[in-house]
């Protein structure tokens, strides 16, 4: 009996490849808005005449009157004439709403409760672009596309993260990325009492010890307005800041807290740490309102006001323990439990309050000071996380300029994307070992005795440096990255077929390290010079740099630097042995 033989199956094409992507990519953008609590309306391939053009909406999310008009792609190349369409259809969707409400009710007939539930001069409209991979725009194409609101990758993955951990409480984190405040959200409000958040206070008479600019209060506060009103100086999000030091939420941590939440019923004894806005009051009992200076001699019969506003209260220690009690959205029964808690049980929550002259990096150095000192001894922070505290600590420590100059490579020019300057992102360079065991050598303003570094051929004001002057810092953060820029230029140009192969060492860790300590250790023979110079010392060179034959491994930056020095910028072997 002849065996019957299975017909193998044909590997997709690259056109059924590029289908599936799209729907993949669409079905992760849907569950993000939805697990955030958005209504979806399915608006793809339904073409409608908006103004003057024909528009097709990829998906519209709405959460009461706030409309979120989602445009997405999977290209990786040539999109610009796809975001210039996108930017128009938005404008013209703008311009004519109430049309394009009415062409939306039509099509769903079954939506028309949710459709015109606001009246349109109610609603809050955004055009979000949200690209597979980074356009790479420039700060002119944000301006001339100014109708769009883009949502990259680092954005995107993050919003996922947060909403698979939190829910419904994630929506806040997107309405802060939206700039959107309370009173532009559903219906208006009449701005009363119901307003405000009111909890009695235990102030300590004396002054903490952290500075005579912060003084502390200790209150308690639902965990409903808690989850309400906070918000966390991530390091891994959307925020183009270096003042921000917390790590990630973690998913298992937070389904623990809420287990022992649906079981004990009970809130947590230690305190949450918080900064709190500056537009707080205190009441007297008489209802009076005094001055912060004025309760020490109250004692605790005041009460702390508070203006129930999201993402006005910034957490410094705690977050999972808030967040714990995150609105689902799923009628279960740890859900309804939970819900009830949410309002009964108070938080101990410690506040510091700023002097209103206190700057925002000042507050940020005192807050993440704070974090460092109750975490030591806790759970291990990230290394990342660590680094992040020390910048923020310290920013013209040799690590925190050198991670600055990192970031500031990653956003333009040849190195734009490729940096993995987020636990969050795919950069194809890993950039913890490039900052703690090169960069920071050759950008430190106190370089050891007898080196060099980029620091001594900087022009700039090195005395306001020193004093820690954030403009002069970013001055001389930009002059060592068109510095480097020039230097890999040069190495890119000479070494391209190399650098375009994601299978080459050219871009590995141990390559960019040896050429990143070339170029310190020869600043004491050739000082700081140009492309053009680099461009004649790499082109006299040739280095395999091709995976099977690359012979340098592990650590050995150094040795790797060596070759560079003697074989590109042509420095004798008896030279090397002193710089």
């Amino acid at each position: 009996m002849a065996k019957s033989t299975k017909k193998k199956k044909s590997p997709p094409t690259e056109e059924q490849q590029l289908k599936r992507q799209k729907a993949s990519f669409k079905r992760k953008i849907r569950n993000m808005f939805t697990g955030a609590g958005f209504t979806y309306i399915a608006t793809n391939d339904k073409e409608m005449y908006i103004g003057h053009r024909k528009v097709e909406v990829d998906a519209l999310f709405i959460f009461e009157n706030i409309w979120l008009v989602c445009e997405d792609t999977v290209q990786k190349t040539g999109i610009m004439d796809h975001i210039r369409t996108k930017n128009e259809a938005v404008g013209e969707i703008r311009d004519n709403l109430p049309d394009f409400i009415s062409k939306l009710v039509e099509l769903f007939p079954g939506s028309s409760d949710l459709l015109q539930k606001y009246n349109p001069d109610r609603i809050k409209l955004f055009g979000l672009y949200i690209p597979l991979n980074d356009p790479m725009l420039t700060p002119d194409d944000y301006y001339r596309f100014g109708n769009l609101t883009f949502v990259l990758p680092q954005t995107f993955n993050y919003f996922k993260w947060i909403v698979d951990c939190i829910k419904h409480s994630a929506r806040n984190e997107i309405f802060r990325f939206l700039k959107l405040t309370n009173n532009q959200i559903g219906k208006i409000s009449s701005g009363s009492d119901t307003q405000k958040i009111t909890a009695p206070i235990i102030y300590p008479r004396e002054f903490t010890g952290i500075t005579d600019k912060v003084r502390v209060v200790s209150f308690m506060m639902s965990a409903e307005d808690l989850l309400n009103t906070c918000f966390v100086l991530r390091k891994d999000n959307w925020e183009d800041s270096i003042w921000l030091y917390q790590r990630l939420i973690k998913k298992s941590k937070i389904k623990q807290i809420r287990e022992f939440l649906e079981k004990k019923g009970e809130a947590f004894y230690n305190n949450i740490i918080v900064a709190l806005p500056d537009d707080i009051a205190f009441r007297d009992q008489s209802k009076k309102y005094v001055g912060i200076d004025e309760i020490n001699d109250l004692e605790s019969n005041c009460e702390l006001i508070l203006t129930k506003e999201m993402n006005s209260i910034c957490v410094i220690d705690g977050q999972h323990r808030i967040y714990a009690h995150y609105v689902s959205g799923v009628d279960s029964k740890q859900e309804r439990r939970i819900a009830e808690l949410r309002q009964q049980l108070h938080l101990l929550v410690t506040g510091l309050v700023f002097d209103k002259d206190v700057k925002a990096e000042e507050r940020a150095r005192i807050q993440s000071e704070i974090f460092d000192d109750i975490n030591s001894n806790a759970t291990k922070v990230p290394r990342t996380v660590l680094t992040q505290i020390k910048r923020i600590k310290n920013p013209i420590d040799d690590e925190s300029i050198a991670q600055s100059v990192i970031e500031a490579l990653n956003k333009e020019g040849i190195f734009r994307g490729l940096m993995q300057v987020s636990s969050l992102d795919s950069g194809r360079i890993k950039t913890a070992s490039i900052v703690r065991f090169a960069l920071r050598y050759l950008v430190t303003v106190k370089p050891a005795e007898g080196k060099h570094s980029l620091f001594e051929y900087w022009t700039g004001d090195k005395e306001k440096l020193l004093s820690i002057d954030d403009r002069e810092l970013q001055n001389y953060v930009k002059y060592c990255s068109e510095i480097l820029r020039e230097y890999f230029g040069a190495v890119r140009k000479n070494m391209r077929k190399y650098w375009d192969d994601d299978t080459s060492k050219l871009l590995s860790v141990i390559s960019l390290n040896g050429f990143i300590i070339a170029l310190t250790r020869q600043l004491g023979v050739n000082g700081v010079q140009d492309f053009d110079f680099y461009d004649q010392v790499f082109s006299r060179w040739s280095f395999d740099f091709s995976s099977e034959k690359f012979p340098y491994t592990s650590s050995q930056y150094r040795k790797f630097s060596n070759e560079i020095l003697e074989n590109a910028f042509d420095i004798p072997k008896e030279t090397l042995e002193t710089i």
